[in-house]
């Protein structure tokens, strides 16, 4: 299943040598970008709906938020940066993990 790091949420800590060690994120099934989101706001009550216009995404917190952040999403797979845009469609594999941050794309 795909894994989702939510906003705020770490990738990465550091062990006692000071070596980097990537955190999991949260795995949920999804098989699209739209139903791992919806399973987000399922389990954790963050929303994360398409912006107006159609390229980045709004980011709210929790299911009573009223402020969002602008965020982009992408998807590691394979070694690679994927950028599907507002896709809720694109489908996703079982590695795949996705990231919702900054406005790069």
């Amino acid at each position: 299943m795909p894994q989702i790091y939510p906003l705020g949420q770490p990738r990465y800590t550091a062990d006692q040598d000071g070596k980097f060690i990537e955190i999991p994120g949260l795995v949920f099934p999804g098989a699209t970008l739209g139903e791992l989101l919806r399973e987000l706001e399922r389990h954790t009550g963050a929303r994360v709906v398409p912006d107006t216009p159609p390229k980045y995404f709004r980011y709210f917190t929790g299911p009573d938020a009223t402020e969002h952040e602008l965020v982009d999403i992408h998807v590691e797979r394979d070694g690679q940066i994927l950028c599907p845009k507002q896709d809720l469609d694109f489908p996703l594999l079982p590695g795949d993990k996705v990231i919702p941050g900054p406005l790069v794309c």
